[in-house]
């Protein structure tokens, strides 16, 4: 399986989109992670295109904090258990993506 890139001159036009349309306090930075993930697929072999994979936060204000500060995961996104509040993760992700693809027409 290819592995998933970033292209960072993307990531970084994008972050600054985002931060524009959803402010820098909601648009953060993910760490490398050797994670199981198809995304790689999408992006052809070469780097011809580039192409960049995008997490939307979901969980629960509430229970994030709680996690944070018990130090107990919240359920992950495969889990039986996993509670995203949809309302606001649908109206944040039609957003980030509009806003996302906005930038990237307007040049």
């Amino acid at each position: 399986m290819p592995v998933t890139y970033n292209d960072p001159a993307l990531a970084a036009r994008l972050k600054d989109a985002l931060r524009a349309t959803l402010g820098v306090a909601n648009v953060l930075e993910g760490k490398p992670a050797m994670v199981s993930e198809d995304f790689g697929l999408f992006g052809p072999e070469g780097r011809q295109i580039p192409c960049l994979m995008l997490w939307l936060g979901a969980a629960d204000p509430d229970k994030l904090k709680e996690s944070l500060r018990t130090g107990h995961a919240l359920p992950s996104l495969h889990s039986s258990l996993f509670a995203p509040l949809p309302e606001p993760a649908i109206r944040t992700g039609v957003i980030a993506m509009t806003s996302a693809v906005l930038n990237l027409m307007a040049r």
